[in-house]
């Protein structure tokens, strides 16, 4: 499963996710509004993110209606997401490519790994490269990719992503 980015200008960045040569959905990050499009399956989403908590360290992701459906935490060395009432934690590493790996409890069995691609192919750019690769779109692919995973549609093919 990976990341592409498709087309990136100062008013939004395209994204498409794909696994095994097919797109399973679109994502348009607009950087203005903090506001995620989400196309998948013939349905329209859009999420708003935005930064909460004391020291702005939460980032939250609300649907349409400004419910919240989830939020990513960066906080004393320890990286999750509550998605559904349930707590995932996440890593990124850079070799050879960036790489997001999601697990429940143990790295070693992840629930979802999912890259990079970018058009430029520089490998330097990846997840944690906050200089190049915005936070708030960052943040976005990430809760984006685990708000996709959760969904009936996703369930039965868990096991394939990891």
């Amino acid at each position: 499963m990976k990341w592409e980015i498709i087309s990136s200008t100062p008013t939004q960045e395209i994204y498409e996710l794909w696994h095994n040569e097919q797109k399973l959905l679109s994502l348009a990050f607009h950087p203005a509004t903090n506001s995620a499009r989400i196309k998948y399956a013939g349905e329209k989403r859009v999420f708003m993110i935005r930064k909460e908590g004391f020291l702005k360290n939460k980032t939250v992701l609300c649907n349409e209606y400004g419910i919240r459906m989830g939020y990513l935490v960066n906080d004393n060395k320890e990286t999750f997401i509550e998605i559904n009432n349930e707590r995932y934690f996440y890593t990124i590493q850079d070799n050879p490519k960036p790489q997001l790996i999601i697990y429940k409890e143990s790295k070693s069995n992840p629930l979802v790994v999912c890259g990079l691609n970018l058009n430029d192919s520089n490998a330097s750019i990846g997840f944690n490269s906050a200089k190049n690769l915005p936070v708030n779109s960052h943040s976005s692919l990430i809760l984006a990719l685990c708000w996709y995973m959760f969904l009936p549609v996703a369930d039965e093919a868990k096991l394939e992503y990891a």
